[in-house]
C-alpha cells in the first residue's frame, strides 16, 4: 500500500510531494473510481491544462508527474488503447492524453487526512473539482434547463472579460463544462463543447480545442437535427482555427472549402452571422499570411491583400448585425492592424483608403470600453506598435538615436481617431505596457506565448525609448527566456527585434 497523507505539508511514503504531482496522482485514481460522477476512468489533457493554466509547458509537469509516479512505485498510462501493455506505450505524444491509472492501482492507495481514511467525496473536495452543478441538478430534472441556461450565461460572462481559464472551477473554460454537464440533449451538450473548444483556441491551445472537436464528432450529428446544423458548420471552422494555428494554410483552406461544400451547410456560410463572421475572420488571416509572403509573386500578393481586407470588413459587418461586440472588437483590430502591415509591405489594395490603422484600432478599444468587455490583448499590442511605427530597423543603434524615434502621443493618437472617443486612453505608452505585464504576472490576463513575447518586446521597447537601460535590459531578458516557448518562424521574428534596441 502506498500511504498518502493529504494535510500540509501533503506527503506519499512519507515523504513531502511536488504538488503537481500529487495533484497528478489523485485525479487518477479519482477517475478509476466506479462512483465518481461523470468520468470516463482517465484524466484528459485538457483537464491538466486547466488547472495549470500558467505553466509554460504541459508536458514538462506530465514528465514530472510519470517520473514521481515510478519512483512511488504507481504503475499508470496514457492514450485511448488501455488493453495496451505499458512497455509498449510510445512516449511521443505522451502530453497529450489521456491519463490512467494500470488495472489494481487505485486500490493500492491508501489516503488519509489528519490520519483519517478520506472517501472519494473528500479528496474531490481536497483537489478542488466537485462540481456543485453536477451534484445540485441532475439532466433529467425539472430544473435542468434554467441550470444550463444559467452556466451558459456565466460562462459567457467569463469570456468577454477575458478569464478564460482560472482553474477547474473558475472561468470561462469551467463554466461551459458545468453547462455540458447539465445539458438535457445533444444538442445543449455539442454546444457547451464548441464553446470550450473556441476557449481552448483563444487561449492559444490548438491541441485542447481540437480534441474537444473530437468530442463532439462523436456525440453530435447535426445530420439528425437540420435546424441546429450551424453547430457543425462552425466546428468545422474551428478544427480549421487550430490548423492555421499550427501554421497548416493550406490545410486550413481545405477544411473551409469542404465546409462550405456541405449541402447542409451551404447556406449558413451565406447568411447565419457567427458562421458568416467568424469564417470570414480566418480566411481573412488566411489571405494576410499569403500577402505577407515574400515568396509569392507581387500580383498573388496584392490579390492576397484585397482579399483580406475584404474578409475583415465583412467579418465586421456580420458581428455588428449580430450585435456580438466581442467579434466586432476584434474584427476591428485585426483590419487595422492588417492596414498598417500591408503598408509596411508596400502593398496595394484598393480597400486601403477606408480609413487609417490607427482608427480602426482605436475602434476595437473603444467598442470594448463601451460594451464592458476585456479590451483585447492583441489589440494592444497593435496600438502600441503601430504608434511607435514598428521603430527604427537599425541593429544595435545608439541611445540618443533610438530615443530619437518618433512616437504618436496619446493626445495625438486621441486626435487621429476622433471622432472616435476611447476614455481609456493612457497618459504613457510605457505605463500601458507595464500595467499589461504587470497583470499577466499577477494572473489577472490570460495570454498565450505568443502574446506574452509580443508585451514583452513593447515593454523592452518603451523602456529603452524612455532612456530606461536597466529595466529595458531586464524586459529583453524575461523575453529571451521565454523564447523556447515559441514556433521557429516566432523566434526569429523576436531575436531580430532584440538586436533593434541599443546596448
Amino acid at each position: 500500500m502506498l500511504a498518502i497523507e493529504l494535510q500540509s505539508p501533503s506527503r506519499v511514503a512519507g515523504e513531502v510531494a511536488a504538488p503537481q504531482s500529487l495533484w497528478f496522482l489523485l485525479r487518477l485514481w479519482l477517475a478509476a473510481q466506479p462512483s465518481t460522477h461523470g468520468h470516463a476512468g482517465w484524466l484528459r489533457a485538457e483537464q491538466l491544462r486547466e488547472q495549470f493554466p500558467a505553466a509554460r509547458h504541459p508536458r514538462m509537469i506530465v514528465s514530472r508527474a510519470f517520473a514521481d509516479l515510478e519512483r512511488w512505485g504507481v504503475r499508470a498510462g496514457w492514450g485511448t488503447d488501455r488493453s495496451r501493455p505499458l512497455p509498449l506505450l510510445r512516449r511521443q505524444g505522451r502530453s497529450r492524453g489521456p491519463f490512467w491509472l494500470a488495472p489494481g492501482q487505485a486500490e493500492q492507495l491508501q489516503i488519509t487526512l489528519h490520519g483519517q481514511a478520506v472517501d472519494v467525496r473528500i479528496v474531490a473536495q481536497w483537489l478542488d473539482c466537485a462540481d456543485d452543478a453536477e451534484r445540485s441538478v441532475s439532466p433529467g430534472s425539472a430544473a435542468a434547463v434554467p441550470a444550463y441556461w444559467s452556466a451558459w450565461s456565466a460562462a459567457r460572462r467569463d469570456l468577454l472579460d477575458g478569464r478564460l481559464i482560472i482553474d477547474g472551477r473558475r472561468g470561462a473554460l469551467a463554466g461551459y463544462r458545468r453547462a455540458q454537464a447539465i445539458a438535457v440533449d445533444d444538442y445543449q451538450e455539442g454546444l457547451a463543447l464548441l464553446q470550450q473548444a473556441i476557449v481552448w483556441r483563444r487561449a492559444g491551445d490548438a491541441d485542447a480545442a481540437q480534441g474537444v472537436l473530437e468530442q463532439i464528432d462523436r456525440r453530435w450529428r447535426d445530420s439528425e437535427a437540420p435546424a441546429q446544423a450551424w453547430l457543425g458548420a462552425m466546428s468545422a471552422i474551428v478544427r480549421a482555427w487550430c490548423a492555421y494555428a499550427r501554421r497548416e494554410l493550406p490545410a486550413a483552406r481545405r477544411i473551409l472549402a469542404q465546409a462550405r461544400r456541405e449541402s447542409r451547410w451551404a447556406a449558413l456560410f451565406q447568411a447565419h452571422p457567427r458562421v458568416v463572421g467568424e469564417h470570414a475572420n480566418l480566411l481573412a488571416l488566411i489571405e494576410r499570411s499569403e500577402a505577407l509572403d515574400e515568396q509569392r509573386s507581387q500580383a498573388e500578393r496584392d490579390r492576397a491583400a484585397t482579399a483580406a481586407i475584404a474578409h475583415y470588413q465583412q467579418a465586421l459587418a456580420s458581428a455588428n448585425e449580430a450585435e456580438s461586440f466581442d467579434a466586432a472588437a476584434a474584427a476591428a483590430s485585426n483590419l487595422g492592424w492588417t492596414l498598417w502591415l500591408l503598408r509596411r509591405c508596400g502593398l496595394r489594395a484598393p480597400a486601403l483608403r477606408s480609413g487609417s490603422p490607427l482608427q480602426w484600432i482605436g475602434l476595437s478599444a473603444a467598442m470594448a470600453e463601451s460594451h464592458r468587455i476585456a479590451a483585447g490583448v492583441w489589440n494592444t499590442i497593435y496600438l502600441l506598435r503601430v504608434v511607435r511605427d514598428g521603430g527604427g530597423m537599425q541593429e544595435r543603434p545608439a541611445w540618443a538615436e533610438f530615443r530619437r524615434w518618433p512616437v504618436l502621443s496619446p493626445e495625438e493618437f486621441a486626435a487621429a481617431i476622433a471622432p472616435v472617443r476611447w476614455d481609456g486612453l493612457p497618459a504613457q505608452w510605457c505605463a500601458l505596457a507595464q500595467r499589461e505585464c504587470e497583470r499577466v504576472e499577477r494572473g489577472e490576463l490570460q495570454v498565450d506565448a505568443l502574446q506574452r513575447a509580443n508585451l514583452l518586446l513593447e515593454l523592452a521597447w518603451y523602456e529603452a525609448h524612455q532612456g530606461n537601460a536597466d529595466a529595458a535590459a531586464v524586459s529583453a531578458q524575461r523575453l529571451r527566456r521565454r523564447l523556447r516557448e515559441l514556433a521557429p518562424s516566432d523566434r526569429s521574428f523576436f531575436r531580430q527585434a532584440l538586436r533593434r534596441l541599443p546596448e
